[in-house]
């Protein structure tokens, strides 16, 4: 029986140099012998425009600047340097706060972030919220991390008690941390500076806010 039924044979082969053809431009109707067989030939043309995507790369004279580097010595560094990567206005964190008159305290929902940066990794971030009452950063608190999230869902409420003349001193700053940071300090995702000196916030503000770059978490 034959093994080979139904499968392709091969008539003949032939090379060519493409340094030749990309240095000559075009490869006009030459006839090129077969190899492997004992007799053939195949008429051939080529055509070199110079304008795909490896001559593209051939006319860099020098190195990209603004590129990321890697430590091929640390597999883990490229990561980092993706999750430090600019915010831009691509990171964002939907909250609700609301100042309580008669109890004179604000709450602030933290409902859920999206687009956070490393989103896109095999390895994405483990992100949690930390929330400061400006200014002075001693009344912190912080959500829960969600493992392996871009995009998290939080549903977290915090209370903050504040004289009812003092509200407008204050701001809120939201950061989002990603705690599976490769260094001491986890990178930061995006930050946030929400001023309480609004009419509306008994009334309660709900929105998305954009996040902003910070290049480290200070606490």
């Amino acid at each position: 029986m034959d093994h080979d039924l139904g499968k392709d044979e091969t008539l003949g082969i032939c090379t060519f140099d493409l340094r030749k053809v990309m240095g000559d431009g075009t490869l006009d109707n030459v006839w090129a012998t077969l190899e492997g067989v004992k007799s053939g030939r195949v008429l051939v043309s080529m055509d070199f425009s110079g304008s795909g995507y490896n001559d593209s790369l051939a006319t860099v004279e020098e190195p990209l600047t603004d590129a990321p580097t890697y430590n091929i010595e640390n597999p883990t560094s490229h990561v980092d340097t993706f999750r430090r990567r600019p915010v831009g206005n691509q990171g964002k964190i939907r909250l609700n706060i609301l100042y309580d008159t008669n109890k004179e305290e604000l709450k602030v929902f933290v409902h859920e972030a999206a687009n956070l940066p490393g989103s896109d990794l095999p390895d994405p971030p483990d992100p949690y919220v930390k929330i400061y009452l400006m200014p002075g950063k001693k009344k912190k608190k912080k959500t829960e991390v969600v493992k392996d999230n871009g995009s998290p869902m939080f549903n977290e409420e915090f209370d903050f008690n504040i004289d009812h003349e003092d509200v407008p001193k204050y701001y809120l700053k939201l950061t989002v941390v990603d705690k599976k940071g490769v260094f001491a300090k986890s990178p930061v995702l995006g930050t946030v500076d929400i001023y309480l000196d609004n009419p509306g916030l008994s009334h309660g503000l709900a929105d998305w806010y954009p996040l902003e770059d910070l290049d480290e978490d200070s606490d």
